[in-house]
């Protein structure tokens, strides 16, 4: 046997133990993934809810945001604080929807759905959230869990290195703590007309 055809089997063999390797692990790895993010807040669950439970406000505070490329537009449907009302994401790269999926006097849950441009079949969940608050002391304790799935072996080793759940830990971090100034706010007296 020459040397080429031994460096060529050898090659061969060593990358179809690399992909074995990548398979087996890969399927060792979490298939989901979950980020909790806690805060206590200066506010009553009461002044909580008032901004949480309706999606309209969300702007004012959580930085959840879908961009689909330039031009991308957000509008909200539905009605204040009842499942089904949505924050509705559309640009050139397709179409993202939050729905409100269940709420009680102190928390609600969404999913959050995904649709490529052009793309025939109904949008594809890609994972959901719960937020939820309670008194503590004197002001309130506020819960934020996302969660979702990941699609396929490329998805777990992506998890694996933990982007995703980094980016989404900034953005309950970040929005918990818009939330706490947005409370902070003084009441703006009303204007006499």
């Amino acid at each position: 046997m020459s040397t080429s055809q031994h460096f060529f089997r050898v090659l061969v063999f060593s990358l179809a133990g690399i992909i074995l390797v990548g398979v087996g692990v890969g399927q060792l790895l979490a298939d989901t993934w979950q980020v909790t993010t806690k805060r206590l807040l200066t506010a009553s669950p009461e002044q909580v809810a008032a901004l949480v439970n309706d999606f309209a406000t969300w702007q004012k505070w959580s930085q959840a945001d879908a961009n689909l490329g330039p031009q991308t537009t957000r509008t909200v449907v539905g009605t204040a604080g009842a499942v089904g009302q949505q924050i509705v994401w559309s640009g050139p790269k397709g179409k993202a929807t939050l729905t409100l999926s269940a709420a009680t006097a102190n928390s609600l849950d969404y999913q959050f759905n995904f649709q490529f441009a052009g793309e025939a079949a109904a949008p594809t969940p890609r994972g959901g959230g719960r937020v939820e608050w309670r008194a503590e002391g004197a002001g309130a304790e506020i819960r934020w869990v996302d969660s979702g799935a990941w699609d396929g072996l490329a998805g777990r080793w992506v998890g694996w290195f933990g982007a995703l759940q980094e980016k989404v830990r900034q953005v309950q971090s970040s929005s918990l703590e818009a939330l706490q100034q947005q409370l902070n706010e003084p009441a703006v007296p009303p204007t006499n007309k």
